[in-house]
């Protein structure tokens, strides 16, 4: 009975190797053109530029966020509140301070009672409770800026900034790479004028016949 033959050894895989490597090793090649280390370059800077654009569009967005909540807490520190009672329900007929919906409301404080038409909710009817933010002199004001529209505001523009200078950065270096492609084409275009006519023996068709 014969013997089975082994099974053949399976051949070891090729060990992987990193971008990094791939790339120096690309550099040794006898193809590797002028161009295509510019065009390395270009990708690396473009890198850089897009971190660096992240990094101080965020920092410019946290700063307008402090910057929003310090003027907030000024403002909200030369208001008090006062706990008033809406006399008719909310409508938009009267805005006041930039509030769409208003209504005439009532407090009692220590120095007496008080009526003037305040901002309120767009649900407020006649006789709800009304929060309303109270100057010094006494008369109604609008509310502090929140901590959703300072986060709010300082994410739009910090999201516009990077929009809009990462947009420019990305169409610097696509025109940058479109120039090197015309580079390599005029290039192409010159040698072959020089080869062509060798490697297809053109100028050797009048000799032979």
């Amino acid at each position: 009975m014969a013997t089975p033959a082994a099974a053949p050894t399976p051949a070891q895989p090729a060990p992987r190797r990193s971008r990094l490597g791939i790339a120096l090793a690309r550099r040794h090649n006898p193809l590797w053109r002028r161009t295509d280390a510019l065009r390395a370059r270009l990708r690396m800077l473009l890198i850089a530029a897009l971190i660096v654009i992240t990094a101080l569009a965020a920092l410019l967005a946290l700063g307008l966020y402090r910057s929003d909540r310090a003027a907030a807490g000024r403002y909200a520190a030369t208001l008090h509140r006062v706990q008033a009672v809406a006399l008719a329900d909310a409508d938009q007929q009267h805005p006041v301070d930039g509030a769409r919906f208003t209504a005439e409301v009532r407090w009692t404080d220590a120095s007496g009672a008080h009526q003037a038409r305040a901002a309120a909710g767009a649900t407020t009817l006649r006789g709800d409770p009304v929060t309303v933010w109270v100057d010094a002199a006494g008369s109604p004001s609008s509310a502090p800026r929140s901590e959703a529209y300072s986060t709010g505001k300082a994410a739009m523009v910090g999201s516009l900034v990077w929009i809009s200078v990462t947009s420019g950065a990305l169409a610097v270096a696509t025109l940058r790479r479109r120039r090197l492609g015309q580079v390599d084409l005029e290039r192409w275009t010159r040698e072959w004028e020089d080869v062509e006519p060798v490697w297809t023996r053109r100028g050797q068709g009048g000799a032979g016949r």
